[in-house]
């Protein structure tokens, strides 16, 4: 299939219906997102000029774009809707570089993206998306500071080898990268948050530039992950007295491996919702918006973030919905990835929930509604707290617990609730006093138990360190292809 061509218009429209979440209320100078087609580049018919004349009609805000970022660049689930994954393919730099220039240029900006790493074990820095103002000079980038005749600054997002600078054993390190006047070398200046990204779990990353006033040294950089601010770093100059042309211009799309050795191994992320705003911090989103008198509210939240749950529609948690005998078999496959079972039910033909519910019986973790012959699964009946007591310990294998309830003495239930609340996934009902083994389970108790349980497992695994090369290699830096480098020249 070839890439759909979209006018500028239609994508205008595109971001009014499906429109980034904003839920700061900054007055917004981009938007960027990925529900339209023209990203998708899988695979292309023609050539890679008329694919790249159709990202760029589409987007006609974008500068720089190149072909590698078609191809290491796919469509697939965002955080909202579909994200772009990113790619820097073994033996290359670059993974994605276009500038994303704002509706207009200003002094100062905040921006919001979310992040999710899928496959990214860095041996060395990188770097990763930032305001610039960058695209129309040959500073502020590849160790070429600004310069009076070449002006320039950037403040990008950098990462560091996996599991250093404070990051645990399979986290990457994160900071900033920062081209201003005042920096200690001909390289932007590293400073590092002490906070790692995890794997396989959407994180928040907002940041804050203010430019200085010209000739003085009072320009500011901040920034947060997941709302809590990690860097404030003050006193920064990023223009001289006669550069009031120099602005915040564009959001700089840059996944970037190195310097001067290209990544051994894969690297590989997804980004989402990408907003940059004028007047005050964006914030990162909310993904449900029917939650928020949940007591259960930051289980969604948490659950979404681990791609273990997305909702009963869009951007809907429906907390208080009972919980259906094929939803509650989605979520346990989520989290056990069994493999695919044969048909064995009779009344789940076609239902969304087939193959789920066909895996986790070949499992032996679902059981039929209509015992003892157990030929139906009733998908769409609602579960009670009793059946997924029993779904998750046959799921995790749990050992006998002692009496933990007085309302389930001689229930068929009793010992897995008793599991269950050993391991710590469930506090009962009423206070803890009882467990409610009849009661239809709510979805938003569903969340909790699943994150509870999500948790045990990660106990029970301990994680251990990727096995990555010595870095940087031994021998001089081989030279860099003009198409993996930071900068092709000036950008009109």
């Amino acid at each position: 299939m070839s890439r759909t061509r979209f006018t500028l218009d239609i994508f205008l429209v595109a971001v009014l219906v499906f429109g980034v979440a904003t839920p700061g209320g900054a007055e917004v100078v981009l938007l960027e997102e990925y529900e339209h087609d023209s990203w998708d580049g899988e695979p292309i018919d023609g050539s890679w000029e008329e694919a790249i004349a159709e990202v760029r009609e589409a987007h006609p805000y974008l500068a720089d774009l190149r072909i590698l970022d078609l191809s290491n660049t796919r469509l697939v689930r965002g955080f909202l809707g579909r994200g772009l994954e990113v790619t820097v393919p073994a033996g290359g730099f670059r993974g994605f570089g276009p500038y994303a220039r704002l509706s207009q240029p200003v002094d100062e900006a905040w921006y919001r993206y979310h992040l999710r790493l899928t496959g990214f074990y860095p041996v060395g820095s990188g770097k990763l998306p930032g305001l610039a103002d960058a695209s129309l000079s040959a500073s502020a980038k590849g160790c070429n500071p600004s310069t009076e005749s070449a002006p320039g600054w950037s403040a990008r997002h950098m990462f560091e080898r996996v599991g250093t600078n404070g990051a645990g054993v399979n986290e990457v390190p994160i900071g900033v990268y920062l081209y201003h006047l005042g920096q200690a070398g001909t390289c932007g200046d590293e400073i590092m948050f002490d906070v790692g990204l995890p794997q396989h779990r959407w994180t928040c990353l907002e940041g804050h530039v203010r430019l200085n006033t010209p000739g003085q040294s009072d320009g500011l950089f901040e920034a947060w992950v997941d709302g809590e601010k990690v860097a404030t770093v003050t006193g920064l100059e990023f223009r001289r007295p006669d550069e009031t042309h120099i602005r915040v211009r564009e959001m700089w799309n840059n996944v970037y491996f190195g310097g001067s050795y290209a990544t051994p191994n894969q690297l590989q992320l997804v980004y989402d919702q990408v907003v940059v705003g004028s007047t005050s911090r964006v914030g990162c989103v909310d993904p449900f918006l029917d939650d928020n008198d949940s007591p259960h509210e930051g289980a969604f939240t948490e659950l979404h973030a681990r791609g273990l749950f997305f909702g009963c529609d869009d951007r809907l948690a429906c907390p208080y919905d009972p919980l259906t005998r094929a939803e509650i078999a989605a979520m346990m496959h989520r989290l056990i990835s069994p493999p695919p079972g044969t048909d064995a039910f009779s009344d789940d033909d076609g239902h969304w929930g087939e193959p789920v519910l066909n895996s986790l019986a070949a499992a032996g973790i679902m059981r039929g509604c209509n015992p003892p012959a157990n030929t139906r699964v009733c998908p769409d009946a609602p579960v009670s707290r009793a059946e997924v007591a029993a779904l998750v310990r046959r799921s995790l294998a749990l050992p006998a617990g002692p009496d933990a309830f007085d309302d389930d003495n001689g229930h068929w239930a009793e010992n897995d609730i008793n599991a269950i609340a050993a391991a710590g996934i469930t506090r009962g009902c009423h206070d803890g006093t009882g467990y409610c083994p009849q009661r239809t389970m709510l979805r938003q108790e569903a969340a909790t138990f699943m994150l509870r349980l999500d948790n045990w497992r990660a106990t029970l695994q301990p994680l251990s360190a990727p096995q990555l090369p010595d870095w940087p290699p031994s021998g001089p830096p081989p030279e860099v292809p003009i198409e993996e480098r930071e900068w092709n020249g000036p950008l009109s």
